[in-house]
């Protein structure tokens, strides 16, 4: 763990590691607050790092202090679930195994702790020496540990293992986004064009309200376009583009891309990413294009079934889960295939936040049925008169 600043957080970080970990090492790059001496008090080994905005820099110096034959990454914002102990310990005693996607959730509402996003993130590997980070901010391995895994005939696992991330609500949320704006440009500069941090950059410029982010974004879909013949994107973070690029109007698209084309190569690349199903459907929805909409609710909905969505793209959960079946009960309802909505809404009656929208939806089938079959029974007496006339 790297940390500067964190004596609030510390505590419950290192308390969820504790008794897992047969060392704890932070290396400090800065604190004014008694974040050293809280990490001590949980007898982890401390070290200081002078900060050099470069965040890998700082990974690659706590990397060299560790002794164990494996690493487990946790941020000082962030806690490792008590559920998930025993799938850790179980994790690091496989062989053949060099490193292991764990699953991380961002937390949304400091009140709702059944609010959040989740992802994939590679944050439990071995400890070797030629496993280091390079980027001075979102580090990631170089040479890419996809490339020594498959070099030395190792798997990259997937474990049950997850943590909870606390750093994107409250009041520091700005100030991290500031930090990582900062570090974006600096690491451009350092070398020019980068798709994934030109996304990033993006992104983050956005989220500070920054409209210099659309055109960042734009220089990013015109390198992506490069390569739109290749059967798989550029890397994983293309889907975030991807849900920029559904959501912009038409006449603001770069390149002279159509909704229509953005759609098609989000499908053919991402057929498995959730936020984006979401987004069309929901497009579709709006559109009256009832019949698209729920194939595409359907599939967001089997994805959970089968737990094969792609984990590599960070949503909320809720769109695979209940809101995709409400959503898809209220297509069905649109076109007139009651049986089939009331499954979907029946199915939500136990559920916590949306139980209500389905007994409502319940009740309007109730009373679609009921002012049919009063048609159906007008339209009897109707046809018996005029064959009583005849």
């Amino acid at each position: 763990m790297i940390a500067r600043d964190e004596e609030h957080n510390l505590p419950r970080a290192l308390s969820s590691v504790r008794e897992v970990a047969d060392e704890i090492i932070l290396t400090d790059t800065g604190s004014t607050d008694r974040t050293v001496s809280i990490a001590q008090e949980f007898g982890a080994k401390t070290f200081r790092f002078p900060w050099c905005d470069d965040f890998s820099a700082a990974r690659n110096f706590c990397l060299d202090q560790a002794n164990g034959t494996w690493i487990f990454w946790l941020d000082a914002d962030e806690e490792l679930l008590k559920s998930s102990a025993s799938a850790l310990m179980e994790a690091t005693a496989q062989d053949g195994v060099l490193a292991y996607h764990i699953l991380r959730q961002d937390l949304v509402d400091p009140n709702r702790p059944d609010r959040y996003t989740e992802m994939w993130q590679l944050r439990l590997f071995r400890n070797r020496p030629d496993l280091r980070f390079a980027g001075r901010c979102h580090p990631h391995f170089q040479p890419s540990i996809e490339s020594i895994a498959e070099k030395e005939n190792l798997e990259i696992g997937v474990s049950t293992v997850a943590i909870r991330h606390y750093g994107y609500i409250g009041e520091l949320k700005e100030a991290k986004l500031q930090r990582a704006a900062r570090l974006l440009e600096l690491e451009l500069e350092d070398q020019p064009d980068q798709l994934y941090y030109l996304i990033e950059y993006g992104r983050t410029l956005l989220q500070l309200r920054d409209r210099k982010g659309h055109e960042i974004l734009a220089r990013a879909t015109e390198k992506v376009l490069e390569r739109r013949e290749d059967k798989s994107p550029p890397t994983p973070l293309v889907a975030a583009l991807f849900e920029y690029l559904l959501q912009i109007p038409r006449k603001q698209l770069p390149c002279d891309l159509t909704p229509e084309q953005v759609c098609e190569l989000a499908l053919r690349w991402f057929p498995k990413g959730a936020p984006l199903l979401w987004i069309m459907a929901g497009q579709a929805f709006q559109k009256g294009q009832f019949e698209r909409a729920e194939i595409l609710l359907k599939e967001l909905v089997r994805m959970r079934e089968k737990q094969d969505y792609d984990h590599h793209i960070s949503f909320d959960p809720r769109i695979i889960g209940d809101d995709a079946v409400l959503n898809l009960g209220a297509c069905l309802f649109r076109q007139a295939k009651l049986a089939e909505a009331e499954e979907c809404f029946r199915k939500l009656l136990e559920s916590g936040e949306r139980s209500n929208e389905a007994r409502k939806n319940l009740n309007a089938i109730k009373k679609a049925r009921y002012r049919a079959s009063r048609t159906v029974k007008r339209k009897k007496k109707q046809r018996k008169k005029r064959k009583k006339r005849n």
